[in-house]
């Protein structure tokens, strides 16, 4: 189960991307309630964006990503993003592109890095995998700038010429802890599955959400076995504990009650990981349960930008926040050959990145002069911080009667 989750729902796992470097933008000093009533009003702030004019001149740019082997699909998706925005160019001025293929495992980084510094490029796009990252922090120069698609490992070592973006899930977890806490529910408990990954998305919602004042009352950790959910849910929601005192009452006073299980009145959020087909068998448990009103926040995994009512039904009223290129008027013909064929739907958020990359690096001088404001991208509000990290600030999105449409953050 966990492969599908990370690759199908456009999640970087797969490809070894870190989450600990999370912690360097959601944890701040402050303590007590007027120091998040403060960060909450921050949130609401219209986000003050770049004028894109007088752009970087890039006439070269060298694109390391896997167009073979385990990760292509994922290497082509980005690559024809870039090849995408490119094509938004006038001929005079559009950068000629040069592919590198990373593909094999047994790539030498440090041999294709002597190629680019020999050969004429302005900017360097990649690579994908995180252990090359790693290796080309120690190889590179500040002579050739590089914007990877992914982040590496050790937090403390960055370049000034290199900067770091990519599609991290804790930027969406850190993302809907914020919406909650903002519509007022200040009490969560958690469901994620089993593995490493559902586990770091969960711990960067706790962090996030109990720097904003939230409370984590209770997790519920699920398996493979999905059959099992409902005793899940169950626990969470104390539900036996309410039967049993139905039943005390009853024996007590020797009359069948018309019964609704008590929920713990504390609890005022529910946030789930998983995939949409996860999803689809947890959330109608919690309906089940008389939960159906509790808000109930999860990610972009539930969801592949494919108008399904009919499956995506059993997903009304959660909320998730995702890139907003899913939602808008965008390329709306490119992404319909996307959504259209099978094996890329998944895909699309992955375009988006590439999209963005050859934004970001036409851009990188005024997000490195101006941290105070945002470059209105496809993946998001993208920011540059103070370890060359770009950040992302996300759209809102709510299932109402099967549809996924962007809602007011």
């Amino acid at each position: 189960m966990l492969g599908s989750i990370l690759l199908l729902s456009c999640d970087t796992t797969n490809i070894d991307i870190i989450s600990d470097d999370v912690s360097e933008t959601v944890r701040s000093e402050s303590n007590e309630n007027n120091d998040q009533q403060i960060n909450i009003d921050e949130l609401l702030e219209e986000k003050e964006t770049y004028e894109l004019i007088d752009l970087i001149p890039v006439k070269r740019i060298a694109v390391l990503l896997p167009v073979t082997g385990r990760y292509s699909k994922v290497g082509k998706a980005i690559k024809e993003g870039i090849e995408m925005e490119l094509k938004t160019f006038p001929n005079d001025v559009r950068p000629r592109l040069s592919i590198f293929d990373t593909g094999d495992n047994d790539i030498n980084i440090r041999e294709i890095y002597g190629e680019l510094i020999l050969g004429d490029f302005d900017f360097v796009i990649g690579p994908l995998k995180k252990e090359l990252i790693n290796k080309l922090i120690l190889y590179s120069s500040e002579s050739l700038p590089i914007l990877t698609l992914n982040y590496a490992s050790n937090l403390n070592r960055f370049k000034k010429k290199m900067y770091q973006f990519g599609l991290l899930p804790e930027d969406e977890a850190i993302c809907i802890a914020e919406k909650s806490i903002i519509d007022g529910n200040n009490k969560a408990s958690l469901i994620y599955p089993q593995n490493s990954w559902g586990k770091r998305i969960a711990e960067s919602f706790s962090l996030r959400y109990e720097e904003l004042g939230g409370k984590i009352i209770d997790e519920v950790i699920y398996g493979e076995d999905m059959n099992k959910i409902n005793d899940s849910v169950k626990n969470l929601l104390k539900i036996e504990e309410s039967i049993k005192r139905k039943n005390k009452i009853q024996n007590l006073l020797n009359i069948k009650l018309q019964y609704k299980p008590y929920i713990p009145n504390d609890l005022n959020t529910i946030f789930a990981v998983g995939t949409s087909k996860d999803m689809r068998l947890i959330k109608p448990q919690f309906n089940f349960n008389f939960a159906e009103n509790i808000p109930f926040y999860s990610t972009s995994h539930i969801y592949n930008g494919v108008l399904d009512k009919e499956n995506n039904k059993d997903l009304n009223d959660i909320k998730f926040c995702d890139i907003p290129w899913i939602y808008n008027e965008k390329n709306l013909s490119e992404k319909n050959i996307f959504l259209e064929n099978l094996e890329r739907r998944e895909l699309l958020r992955f375009v988006a990145l590439g999209i963005d990359s050859v934004k970001i690096i036409h851009n990188i001088e005024r997000m490195q002069l101006d941290k105070s404001k945002y470059l209105d991208g496809n993946t998001g509000y993208l920011k540059l911080d103070d370890f060359n990290k770009i950040r992302r600030d996300l759209r809102i999105i709510k299932f109402r009667n099967g549809v996924a449409r962007e809602i007011p953050f």
